[in-house]
């Protein structure tokens, strides 16, 4: 028989990480509420930017990051385990071709785009301004609302068929 306390346990990180990913999209959103009057961005509004409104670029890169990190380090184990599926120790692209499988996320192909561009932002955050003002676009106009669309499905999932 099963121990409910770990059960218990395995539900409550479930809803301590939801609650993470909840904060980094607060974040999120009140970067792009302080971006909005500047956006889409060209080269030159990048580099007339105040050093404000480049923190309010440096929140949402950050913040875009750490909901990535903690939506596929932290949630997407926990959900398969919560599912009793058993993911340890196997590669990371395993366990999002699973959480396809189940209809947990469209699209494993959606997950590597947002962590390719995730990858580009850090890499040429500190060096290729043109290619950062595009990918900063890039992540602002498409890859927000794909990141927020994945999260709500889910949460979705989770309220459907984890937590009762």
């Amino acid at each position: 028989m099963e121990n409910n306390h770990e059960i218990d346990v395995d539900r409550l990180k479930l809803l301590n990480y939801i609650e993470e990913c909840d904060r980094h999209i607060v974040k999120i959103k009140h970067a792009i509420s302080k971006m909005k009057n500047f956006m889409p961005l060209t080269l030159d509004d990048y580099r007339s930017l105040s050093e404000d409104d480049k923190e309010h670029i440096d929140q949402f890169i950050f913040r875009y990051s750490k909901l990535q990190d903690a939506m596929g380090e932290k949630l997407f184990p926990t959900i398969l385990k919560n599912l009793k599926e058993n993911f340890e120790n196997k590669p990371f692209r395993d366990l999002i071709d699973r959480l396809e499988k189940l209809e947990i996320i469209e699209s494993a192909n959606d997950w590597d785009e947002l962590r390719k561009s995730r990858n580009s932002l850090s890499h040429e955050y500190s060096s290729e301004e043109n290619e950062l003002v595009i990918n900063i676009n890039i992540v602002y106009e498409k890859l927000i609302p794909k990141i927020f669309s994945i999260y709500d499905k889910i949460i979705f999932y989770i309220e459907s068929n984890i937590v009762k």
